[in-house]
């Protein structure tokens, strides 16, 4: 994982010299590590350089069409978008990581930089508050101190509450209200409406957005949009939850 970890989209090409590094190893056991990945299919070697394997694409297919989460939002997502002629984005979150995992264009598409798979800011977006708003308040706390220890994300940080107790004050608020809305905190222009989406055990995996632009009127109200987000995530979560029960394969 952490060779892996290595690849970002400003980095789709890694050397030996950055796994030797990324591990502290030797080169000749860089290349052997790198050698059990690429035999795997993990990943390709090319004039001295790696990147990512067809491998890759494969395990993309099956989470697409056997991820649960994605199998219980399908359909609810496509309706969603339909009736709000907004982006409908579905994000999941792991450990500290938030990704958009599908992504419905609306009638008149938004410009996102945060496009299906990349990695999103934890501190900043409708996506991110409603997922930090659930999160276990140990867990939150580690996050919390992390960011302040961290140049790059205290302000982010900051910018929900200004120390811990403002912190923790404002997700509370947002955790009671079920959604939070963003304007232009990731895009300019962008409006987000998000709702949190949980698993069967009643654990945040992630959070469902409507994502439109703020010059553009939609159909219906915001108030409206709200109450459609907010339903459509608890029936998400409705599903995940029979899904734990009565587990199911969708078709390819």
């Amino acid at each position: 994982m952490v060779i892996l970890n290595l690849f970002r989209e400003h980095k789709p090409w890694i050397t030996i010299e950055d796994v030797a590094t990324a591990l502290e190893v030797s080169a000749p056991s860089a290349y052997r590590y790198a050698g059990e990945l690429t035999q795997a299919g993990l990943l390709l070697r090319t004039s001295g350089r790696y990147r990512l394997g067809p491998k890759i694409i494969e395990l993309e297919y099956l989470i697409r069409s056997y991820d649960p989460i994605i199998q219980a939002a399908h359909n609810l997502l496509y309706g969603l978008a339909e009736l709000t002629e907004c982006d409908v984005l579905l994000c999941n979150v792991y450990d500290q990581t938030i990704v958009n995992v599908f992504h419905v264009p609306g009638k008149h598409p938004v410009n996102l930089t945060y496009t299906k798979g990349l990695p999103m800011p934890l501190f900043r977006g409708s996506q991110a508050h409603v997922i930090l708003a659930h999160m276990e308040r140990r867990k939150l706390k580690r996050i919390y101190d992390a960011a302040m220890a961290d140049p790059a994300l205290a302000a982010d940080a900051r910018a929900i509450g200004s120390d811990w107790a403002a912190f923790s004050k404002e997700l509370k608020r947002i955790r009671n209200s079920g959604y939070y809305i963003s304007r232009g905190e990731l895009d300019k222009d962008v409006t987000g409406v998000a709702a949190p989406v949980f698993d069967e055990k009643g654990e945040i995996v992630g959070s469902l957005v409507l994502s439109l632009n703020i010059k553009a009127s939609p159909p219906i109200s915001e108030e409206m949009l709200i109450g459609m987000v907010i339903q459509t995530a608890n029936e998400i979560t409705k599903r995940i939850e029979q899904m734990a029960v009565e587990p199911t394969l969708p078709s390819p």
